[in-house]
């Protein structure tokens, strides 16, 4: 009987990356090996932890978002502000997105890490713009006029917070070393979706607010009326 070898080579992360491997072996290779031979092939290893790793991340999406929910329900007295906030992060996740496409980067699992970052560091500028609004809305000021003191009051510490963020990220997207070639998907995804969810912050989330709050008025003019 004749001995059985493994062979054994590793990806160079450098020109491409395991999944990319993978979908070839899958789409070209695998097929005729299982024809030719009669034999099944599944994977293993690495790649079945990865998959057990996403499925415990989409979890612990749920659970996170939905602990973000109550824990900015809980701060700002509101069912409805939370939502104005957490309507950043899919843009923001975007941003991470169209990163991974102009740096010519794959999605990796550590860029859905450094996803999870960038929706607490979007989450927490909006905190501090939404902040002031809530203390200008308890001076009895109005909405509109509240909204764009606050805005303007917290726009350097949100550019600020994200811009020191960003300039320090950026080194990493250009290191060429062997080491650095992991971090660069995670470091894409915080310093693009940050940079855009920066914008979203000074613009979406005061529209939202409005138009928050004046769809409250509107149920409660209802509700007076009848």
């Amino acid at each position: 009987m004749g001995s059985l070898q493994f062979l054994k080579a590793d990806v160079d992360v450098g020109a491409t990356n395991a999944n990319v491997v993978i979908a070839a072996l899958k789409k070209d290779t695998i097929p005729d090996l299982e024809r030719q031979y009669g034999v099944k092939i599944s994977f293993g290893g690495a790649r079945a932890d990865e998959r057990d790793t996403l499925g415990d991340m989409l979890t612990g999406l749920v659970l996170a978002l939905f602990l973000i929910y109550i824990v900015l329900a809980w701060v700002f007295a509101s069912y409805t502000w939370p939502v104005a906030v957490m309507f950043t992060i899919p843009f923001g996740l975007t941003g991470a997105v169209l990163g991974h496409l102009v740096m010519d980067r794959d999605l990796t699992i550590l860029s859905l890490f450094g996803l999870f970052g960038l929706s607490g560091i979007v989450i927490n500028n909006s905190i501090v713009l939404l902040s002031f609004y809530k203390g200008f809305r308890e001076q009895g000021i109005a909405p509109k006029e509240a909204i764009i003191e606050a805005a303007c009051q917290r726009l350097r510490a949100v550019l600020l917070t994200s811009m020191t963020t960003i300039a320090g990220l950026t080194p990493i997207l250009f290191e060429e070393s062997l080491q650095a070639q992991f971090l660069i998907p995670m470091a894409i995804s915080i310093v693009f979706g940050l940079a855009l969810g920066t914008l979203l912050i000074l613009f979406v989330v005061p529209s939202m607010i409005l138009m928050l709050e004046n769809l409250g008025a509107i149920v409660t003019g209802k509700k007076r009326s009848t």
